[in-house]
This record gives structure tokens, C-alpha cells and sequence, in this order.
């Protein structure tokens, strides 16, 4: 890749496309009327306020840097497409800001430049925004995979747990994320160093070519993520985040997995020695993750439901985790079953399945004597191991058209406690899962088919 193909000290150029092309806002909209829209392109540093057009179809080229001081603003119903040759991204630098405010029924859309039934997995880089909040490296500041994208780009961090990068939500991110260096990616959407004040809640991140959400320490706090048929992991922690989230989604696909590295529903990490004894811990409820099954096309690839590792702390509750290839929940190093069995992790109030069982030790593991000891230790804990996804009562495990409301017979009703973590910032739901029987929070702004949505 060639890093030098933005030039980082231009001003945001706009320029309309001679060719228009005829698009609608979504296939599904059977009696829509065709429209053409004017196509113009993004591209450089934007270092003003600017405020796109919903009336227009904007192409990001290269990275889209928007600077510290500066902002975007995108109305809803705007499609963004990211052009495939310049792997474009867009990012919201530290101390700039994104406000990106869709509805339920006229989403934002970032996707892929190529035209419906061609689009495909990691066509264009995806959406950084950058903060001034926590991160537990050396200094405090980090820049984005230490410098891969280029000089000054995407630094973030600082010591503004309430910093505010704006607000996005209603947003769906398709065919993005892609490896610019082999273990240094571009996610759909990367949040490093973003604070409480930023307002995160309804996104959908679909076919990723790398982690469908990142989360680089911070402190931001979100609502109703979609993880879809991602290749690698669908929520990832690191370097000290310890927001909260509520209302998860996490769906793999069988067919498809990151051939380098393992494809899980959470990666949590904090690598290397946390700096300020200050470690990655997020507080999640109300998650539904749904692995590949036993039978997936690429079997070496797919892992844990969900990994606990090397230095890291966590509080999963009142959720679903079912159907991983292999187990539901693993440990790899001692540290992070240590902190789960002093109560500085908790893992509370789930339905547990998967193909290889539901939990897993590694082999260096001593805070447990065995995984008998384990099982015994979270099933007092409230987690129930269940004997099939089906057993979870969700209406619908269907790839393409998911239906993630509970069934009446679900062991899921009632199950439900938000205590201790979870007094504060939750809203206290009676059902564990993303959803309950009724009130399905995905409808009308989530797209499980894009590739045949003409945009």
C-alpha cells in the first residue's frame, strides 16, 4: 500500500462526478422512485465545518481526514461509499467531530463503491474516530497501529474520560476494514480514546474485512451494535476501554473467518503490561452472540464464542452465546480467570452453548484446578449451559434473515439481573439477549442482504 496517496495538507476537496448514476435509498422499497443523484467526491483534510447533502451520493477517496477543530455533519438517509482502489477511509482526528444522526427508517449508509451483486468483503477501509479519553499506554497517547497509516495520522488519547467526538447513530457500515500491514488493520468501525460524551448507539457493521467494532481503550459507552458476518472478531477491547454497552448483536458466518488470526464473537485483550494498573474492562448485558456452528467452511479459522485474554477484565451479563465452534467462553492465561474468580471480572446471568462445550482453560491456567472447577464456579454464578442453540428459544437462526426475538418458551424470560456493575446505565430489561419477545430494535434501519441493495 502506498501511504503517501493523500496528500495530508490539502483542504477537503469537493468535485461532481460528470456521470450520474440512478440509485435508490434501498431495494427493499419495492415502489420507490428511481432518482439520480449527484455524485461528488471527498478526499484530503477537512479543516471547516461541513455539512453534507442527503440529495447527493458522496465517494470517499483515500483517507478523509477530518482535522482537530473542524467537523462533518451527515444528515440522514446520506450514502457514502468508500472507492475501492484508494482503500478510503473516513477519519474524525482528536479534537474534530462526526455528527452522523440517522432514524430507523432513513439510516446513514457507508458501503462499498461497487455497483449491487459485485460489492465484497473489505472493498474500502472503514470509519476511525479519534478522542481525548483514557488509554493505558505508555504517556497516555497512542496513534492509530502506531503510525501504519501515515505521519500524524489518527493520534488519540489523553486524560478526558467525558471528551465528546459527536454523535453517530442509525448508521450501517458495509464491506469495509481491510489489513494495511499484516496485524495492523482498519476496522468497520474503530473508536480510539473516545469519551462518555460521544453519543454511539444503533450502528450495523456487515461483511468487515477485519473486526466489525475496535474499541481502543476510552470510556465511550454505546447501544445497539450489529456485528454481521464479519472475517474476524466482532467486538474487540483493548489498552484499557471501560465503557458500557447494551443491546448487542454478534452473527458469524460459516464460510467466512480471518485466515490469519482466529475469528471470535469478543477478543478481549490488553497486550503488554497495562500502563497505571488501569486494564481493559468493559461492562456488557444484553448481547446475543451466534458462532458458525460445528460444521463451518472454514473450521481452523473460527474460535471461542468469546476470549478472555492476557490482562484483561470483563463483565458479561444477561446475555447469549451460542453455537461457537469450538467452546462458548475460553481463558487463555491465568490473569484473566484470576480476576473472574476474585470478582474483578464477572461473568453473570448467560445462556451458554457451544460445539466443543461451553467453557475452556488453557492449559496454563491455575487460578481453577480443572474445568470442572470452572463450571461449577460460573453455574453458581447464575449461567446456564444449554444443550443446542435451539434451546435458547430465538425465533429465528436463519443466516440471511435473522429473527433475534425470544420465542414464550424462552429460558431467556425473566432471567435477567442488573446489579452491582449494572445498577447504573443500564436500562434493567426482565428477559437476557439482545431482544425480547417482542420489539424488535433492528427492523426497519438494518440491512441483512445489501449486496443486492441499489444505492
Amino acid at each position: 500500500m502506498n501511504f503517501k496517496r493523500n496528500n495530508f495538507y490539502l483542504s477537503v476537496l469537493f468535485m461532481a462526478v460528470l456521470s450520474m448514476s440512478a440509485c435508490k435509498k434501498d431495494s427493499k422499497k419495492e415502489d420507490e422512485e428511481i432518482v439520480d443523484k449527484e455524485q461528488v467526491v471527498l478526499k484530503g483534510q477537512i479543516t471547516t465545518a461541513v455539512k453534507l447533502d442527503a440529495s447527493k451520493i458522496y465517494l470517499l477517496s483515500g483517507f478523509v481526514r477530518v482535522m482537530d477543530g473542524a467537523s462533518i455533519e451527515i444528515p440522514a438517509g446520506t450514502v457514502i461509499k468508500g472507492e475501492i482502489a484508494s482503500n478510503a477511509a473516513l477519519i474524525i482526528e482528536r479534537g474534530a467531530k462526526i455528527t452522523a444522526n440517522g432514524t430507523a427508517s432513513n439510516p446513514i449508509i457507508f458501503t462499498s463503491a461497487r455497483p449491487e451483486g459485485q460489492r465484497e468483503t473489505g472493498d474500502w477501509a472503514g470509519v476511525i474516530i479519534c478522542g481525548k479519553s483514557t488509554v493505558n499506554v505508555a504517556g497516555g497517547e497512542a496513534q492509530y497501529e502506531n503510525g501504519a497509516l501515515g505521519v500524524d495520522v489518527a493520534k488519540y488519547g489523553g486524560s478526558v474520560p467525558a471528551d465528546n467526538s459527536g454523535s453517530f447513530s442509525y448508521v450501517r457500515i458495509e464491506y469495509a476494514g481491510y489489513a494495511v500491514q499484516p496485524d495492523k488493520e482498519i476496522n468497520g468501525l474503530t473508536l480510539c480514546g473516545v469519551g462518555s460524551g460521544t453519543a454511539v448507539n444503533h450502528v450495523q457493521v456487515s461483511y468487515g474485512g477485519d473486526d466489525s467494532f475496535e474499541f481502543f481503550g476510552g470510556t465511550v459507552n454505546a447501544t445497539h451494535l450489529i456485528a454481521y458476518r464479519g472475517v474476524d472478531d466482532d467486538f474487540d477491547f483493548d489498552q484499557g476501554y471501560s465503557g458500557k454497552i447494551q443491546y448487542g448483536i454478534s452473527i458469524k458466518d460459516p464460510a467466512a473467518a480471518d485466515k490469519i488470526g482466529v475469528s471470535r464473537g469478543i477478543e478481549l485483550e490488553n497486550k503488554g503490561t497495562p500502563a497505571n494498573s488501569v486494564y481493559t474492562r468493559p461492562v456488557l448485558s444484553n448481547f446475543t452472540f451466534i458462532g458458525p456452528g460445528a460444521q463451518s467452511n472454514v473450521l481452523t479459522f473460527h474460535g471461542a464464542g468469546i476470549h478472555y485474554g492476557q490482562n484483561s477484565r470483563m463483565v458479561l451479563a444477561n446475555s447469549i452465546i451460542v453455537n461457537a465452534r469450538l467452546a462458548a467462553v475460553e481463558f487463555n492465561t491465568d490473569f484473566p480467570a484470576a480476576e473472574l474468580k476474585a470478582g474483578r471480572s464477572l461473568f453473570t446471568n448467560n445462556l451458554v452453548f457451544g460445539n466443543a462445550g461451553s467453557y475452556s482453560l488453557n492449559t496454563n491456567v491455575t487460578s481453577f484446578a480443572d474445568l470442572a472447577a470452572l463450571t461449577t464456579f460460573l453455574t453458581a454464578q447464575g449461567n446456564v449451559t444449554l444443550n443446542s442453540a435451539a434451546a435458547a428459544g430465538i425465533t429465528s437462526l436463519a443466516l440471511d434473515a435473522p429473527n433475534l426475538l425470544l420465542t414464550s418458551s424462552s429460558p431467556a424470560l425473566g432471567k435477567a439481573s442488573f446489579t452491582g456493575d449494572l445498577a447504573a446505565g443500564f436500562t434493567a430489561e426482565t428477559f437476557v439477549g439482545a431482544m425480547g419477545t417482542s420489539g424488535n430494535w433492528a427492523t426497519g434501519w438494518v440491512n441483512w442482504t445489501p449486496n443486492v441493495t441499489v444505492y
